[in-house]
C-alpha cells in the first residue's frame, strides 16, 4: 500500500508541475516587452516620442532616458520638450484609456524618466569617424572612465532584477549610457553578470556613438541590432507624401500631444524602434529574423549576438518599407484616440480569432486548412482577409499556393522537401473603417519529409 500511495504522490507531483508549467508558459507569452529607451532629443526624437507615447501601452516600459550622440553632442535634457509632452500626454490621458486601458499614468512616466550621459568629451573625435560606426568597427571607447548617472544606475538596476524576461534597450541616439552600465555590472556585480547582461537586446538607430563597438567586444552576450534601414524608409524625406496627414490627423484637431508635432510631414528616424514591439500579430520582437513593422535582421558574419538589416525581395529598405502605410494609419486611428471621449467615437484594430494554432508541424503532401472566419471587427466595420507567403523570413524557397488567399479560410499543401523546412505565413485582417486598419497573424508552418 505504501508504495503504491509514493506512486501515486509522485504522479500527481508530475501532474501539477506539468499543469503549473502550461499556465507558466501561457502568462509569459502574453507577458508585454520589457522597454528601456535612450534618446538624445534630436527633432525627429520629439516625433517618435509623441508616436510612441500612443503605444506605450503596449510594452511594460522600465526608463525612458535622455542621452547625446555625435548628433546631438551636447544632449537636450536642458530643454522641456519632454516635460511638455507629458503634459500634453496628461491631458489626453482620460481619453486614451477610453480605448486602451493598459496605458502608463503620466506619475508613471514621469517616475521612470532619468538622465544619461550627456557629457560631450565622451563624443571625442567620433563625428570624424562617423562611417567607422557599424557592426565590427575598430572605435576606442572608454565608460571605464566616466561617471555613473542616474540612467545608467537604473539600468544597472533593472538588470539586477531577479525576472529573467528580456529587457530590450532602444537606442534612439548614442548607446553610452547602456555601455556605462553594462561596465558597471561587470566590475562590481561579477556573480551576476552573466545573467543580467544576457537578458539584453538592445535595437540600435546606427552606432550614434562608440558603445555599439564597444559592447561588440567587451559584452558579447548582448544581442545587437543594428538598423540602418531607416534611412530611405522612416527618415528625413523618406515620407514626403504625409504632409496632409500631419496637417489634418496629428498637428491640427486632434488635441495638445499632436499639436507638439514639430515636423510637417513624417520623418521620425527611431521610430522603428519601438515599432518593433507593437502588439499586431507579426510576433516581430520574438526573432531577428521574423520581421515587422521594426524591420528584419539577420546575423552579422563578424559576431554571434550581433544582427544587421536584411533583404525583403533583395531590397534592403523593404522589411521596413512594406509596413510604412500601414503603421502610418494605425498612428493616425490612436492620435483620434486622444479627442474621442467614447469609444464608438473612433476606430480600432479587428480581431483576428485564428481556429489553428500558431506553430503547426506537418509531412510533406499534407493539405493544411487555415481558418480565420471567426474574425471580426469591434466597431461593426467590415473586413477583408489577405493571406500571403512571407517568403524571406522561412527557410523554404520553392513556390507554395495559397487557395482562396483573400476568404477567411485559406488552404494550402505542404511542398515536398527534403529537410524540415519553414514556411512564414501572414494573415492581415483589414476593416474598412477610418482609417483602414489592420490587425495580423503569422502563421509558422514546419513542414517535414
Amino acid at each position: 500500500m505504501k508504495k503504491i500511495k509514493i506512486i501515486t504522490n509522485i504522479i500527481l507531483i508530475f501532474l501539477y508541475l506539468f499543469l503549473n508549467s502550461e499556465h507558466i508558459a501561457a502568462q509569459n507569452k502574453d507577458l508585454k516587452p520589457r522597454v528601456i529607451v535612450m534618446t538624445d532629443g534630436e527633432v525627429d526624437d520629439h516625433s517618435s516620442m509623441i508616436r510612441f507615447l500612443l503605444y506605450s501601452c503596449d510594452v511594460d516600459l522600465l526608463a525612458i532616458i535622455e542621452t547625446n550622440s555625435i548628433f546631438q553632442r551636447n544632449g537636450h535634457s536642458d530643454e522641456d520638450w519632454y516635460e511638455k509632452q507629458l503634459e500634453a500626454y496628461k491631458q489626453v490621458y482620460p481619453n486614451l484609456i477610453k480605448h486602451n486601458s493598459n496605458y502608463p499614468t503620466y506619475e508613471k512616466l514621469k517616475s521612470i524618466s532619468y538622465i544619461g550621459d550627456e557629457d560631450i568629451e565622451h563624443l571625442k573625435d567620433l563625428r570624424a569617424k562617423r562611417w567607422e560606426l557599424i557592426p565590427g568597427g575598430d572605435i576606442k571607447f572608454t565608460p571605464e572612465k566616466w561617471s555613473d548617472t542616474p540612467g545608467s544606475d537604473k539600468i544597472v538596476e533593472i538588470l539586477l532584477e531577479k525576472n529573467p524576461a528580456p529587457v530590450y534597450i532602444q537606442a534612439w541616439g548614442g548607446g553610452n549610457t547602456a555601455a556605462r552600465a553594462f561596465y558597471k555590472l561587470k566590475t562590481e556585480y561579477p556573480d551576476q553578470y552573466d545573467q543580467a547582461i544576457s537578458k539584453v537586446i538592445m535595437y540600435n538607430i546606427w552606432y550614434q556613438d562608440g558603445a555599439g563597438n564597444y559592447i561588440e567586444n567587451k559584452h558579447p552576450k548582448v544581442t545587437m541590432l543594428y538598423c540602418g534601414s531607416f534611412a530611405g524608409t522612416w527618415n528625413y524625406r523618406s515620407q514626403k507624401n504625409t504632409y496632409d496627414l500631419i496637417k489634418n490627423d496629428i498637428k491640427n484637431n486632434h488635441g495638445p500631444l499632436g499639436a507638439l508635432y514639430p515636423q510637417d510631414y513624417v520623418s521620425e528616424g527611431d521610430s522603428p524602434a519601438f515599432l518593433y514591439f507593437v502588439e499586431n500579430g507579426l510576433r516581430n520582437h520574438e526573432n531577428p529574423a521574423y520581421g515587422g513593422w521594426g524591420g528584419r535582421f539577420t546575423k552579422s558574419d563578424k559576431f554571434e549576438n550581433v544582427y544587421v538589416d536584411a533583404k525583403d525581395d533583395g531590397d534592403i529598405k523593404k522589411s521596413l518599407g512594406r509596413w510604412v502605410d500601414d503603421a502610418n494609419r494605425d498612428f493616425e486611428a490612436r492620435m483620434t484616440w486622444c479627442i474621442a471621449e467614447n469609444y464608438k467615437d473612433a476606430n480600432h484594430v479587428p480581431i483576428v480569432k485564428l481556429k489553428n494554432t500558431e506553430t503547426i508541424t506537418v509531412k510533406s503532401g499534407k493539405k493544411v486548412k487555415l481558418d480565420a472566419s471567426k474574425s471580426y471587427d469591434p466597431d461593426g466595420n467590415n473586413i477583408t482577409f489577405n493571406w500571403w507567403i512571407y517568403k524571406d523570413a522561412g527557410s523554404y524557397d520553392g513556390l507554395v499556393k495559397l487557395q482562396d488567399s483573400d476568404k477567411g479560410v485559406s488552404s494550402f499543401v505542404a511542398p515536398k522537401v527534403n529537410k524540415a523546412e519553414n514556411i512564414h505565413i501572414i494573415l492581415e485582417v483589414r476593416d474598412n473603417g477610418d482609417p483602414a486598419l489592420v490587425s495580423y497573424k503569422r502563421m509558422i508552418i514546419t513542414v517535414k519529409p
